[in-house]
């Protein structure tokens, strides 16, 4: 095994043995040891994808050219490594697959277990390791054909495993309350999986009462850390904005319509093009066409007293 895979290896075990501990001073140790881990994997996949006699120029930090028999070729310089940044430039251009957003969660996690290394912190660990899971078990199997148990060990594969099954199975607990409640939506309520515990940041989120019958200004509960809050105009929109990302990008740099807008009566940017209706305040258009040439009135002309723009322009002109 070669010394970046054995560290790799090393370091993630190491985690798993601070996470079984009792000792709760080792669950920031923990989660340190198996990011940790996880990029000395990385950085194994570029070891293993350097050239021969280049001293391993991939994973270097700085390359430079040298002189060769057969012309130039690059190789590595001195002993400083690739950071978070450079992996990632470097497998984009060697078509080496990341889940780059797990990647950011994990890293982000990590941060969070520093930062409010408090009661919580054994559930937010676990969420770590469940997260950390997919991407070992990925990357192992995927980038360097080696199965997981042989690597790791019996021992530390079964506590990764089981611990993933837990968060998974306590996550899809969450989902499915959520899921029960009406939310008047179909949009929001796919949406609503994307909102975190403003104290904690955990994605294990649950309804306190999913028979609600005004769901937008109900209170939800962290599994997680116990934190109760509303689920407010305003998370309601950060939740529609971060569901909807990708499509508002796609309609601003490609053409289009945006699938969210700002609602005429509420002011919020929560009025759902496909569903023609506010997910917050429930109002659709009063207007659907002018009246005048038949043309669809978007929220933005619903004041107009069912006259387009242009019309309504003239209307008032010829006043």
């Amino acid at each position: 095994m070669d010394t970046i895979l054995k560290n790799a290896v090393q370091s993630i075990q190491v985690g798993v043995e601070d996470f079984n501990s009792n000792d709760p001073r080792r669950v920031l140790s923990a989660a340190r040891n198996i990011y940790a881990g996880i990029l000395l994997l990385f950085k194994e996949k570029l070891r293993a994808l350097s050239p021969p006699g280049s001293n391993e120029v991939l994973v270097k930090k700085n390359i430079q050219p040298s002189t060769t028999q057969t012309g130039v070729q690059f190789v590595g310089k001195g002993k400083n490594t690739v950071d978070v940044q450079q992996i990632k430039e470097r497998f984009a251009s060697l078509n080496v697959e990341v889940e780059w957003k797990t990647i950011e969660k994990i890293q982000k996690v990590r941060n969070d277990i520093e930062h409010y290394c408090t009661s919580h912190t054994e559930s937010k660990v676990r969420e770590f390791i469940a997260e950390s899971f997919l991407i070992i078990r990925d990357f192992l199997k995927t980038n360097l054909k080696l199965e997981p148990i042989d690597v790791l060990g019996e021992e530390t594969w079964e506590t990764l495993l089981k611990t993933a099954e837990v968060y998974s199975k306590e996550l899809n607990d969450c989902r499915s309350a959520m899921e029960e409640v009406d939310w008047q939506s179909e949009a929001l309520a796919q949406a609503v999986t994307s909102i975190h515990c403003p104290n904690c940041l955990s994605e294990l989120i649950r309804p306190k009462d999913k028979n609600t019958t005004d769901p937008v200004f109900s209170t939800c509960i962290c599994s997680s850390c116990g934190e109760e809050f509303a689920l407010d105009e305003e998370v309601i929109q950060e939740a529609l904005s971060e569901h909807f990302y990708a499509d508002s990008y796609i309609a601003m740099t490609d053409g289009g319509d945006p699938p969210i807008v700002t609602c005429h009566e509420c002011g919020m940017e929560t009025f759902i093009i496909a569903e023609d209706k506010c997910a917050i305040c429930q109002c659709g258009r009063t207007y659907d066409a002018c009246v005048i040439c038949g043309e669809t009135l978007t929220t933005d002309e619903q004041d107009l007293n069912g006259l387009c723009g242009y019309h309504y322009h003239i209307a008032n002109k010829d006043d």
